[in-house]
């Protein structure tokens, strides 16, 4: 599958995005989304696969705001990987709580852990 690389910019109100390589290939919109949208539906009569095609974006923001928002991923990426300990922590925990033979509201008070997500923490268990 072929990568195109675009460039968004906030114009205005709005977002201007470019195909590099494509001199024919702008689009704007409200939103990044709508923008997005409307670059394949530019680059369609020039290229056989507009829909499917992926685009490496690269949304250009002030200095400020990109440092928060790499700020922001490094964040959701540590809170992802704790995520997934505690969720293997409780995981295990209730392995030996049910082998106890303690009822799913028993757990879930014990755990501090919703009873619908003790139930999908089971099934992915097996």
């Amino acid at each position: 599958m072929a990568q195109y690389y675009v460039t968004y910019k906030k114009d205005g109100r709005g977002w201007r995005g470019s195909v590099r390589g494509y001199r024919r290939a702008h689009a704007r919109g409200r939103t990044i989304r709508q923008t997005r949208v409307r670059l394949r539906q530019a680059l369609a009569p020039l290229l056989p696969d507009a829909t499917t095609i992926d685009f490496m974006e690269d949304v250009r923001l002030p200095g400020a705001a990109r440092r928060l928002l790499g700020r922001h991923w490094a964040a959701r990426r540590r809170v992802s990987g704790a995520q997934s300990k505690a969720d293997a922590a409780a995981r295990a925990a209730l392995q030996a709580l049910k082998e106890l033979s303690l009822g799913v509201r028993d757990v879930a008070d014990l755990l501090g852990v919703p009873p619908l997500k003790l139930e999908k923490l089971w099934r992915a268990r097996a």
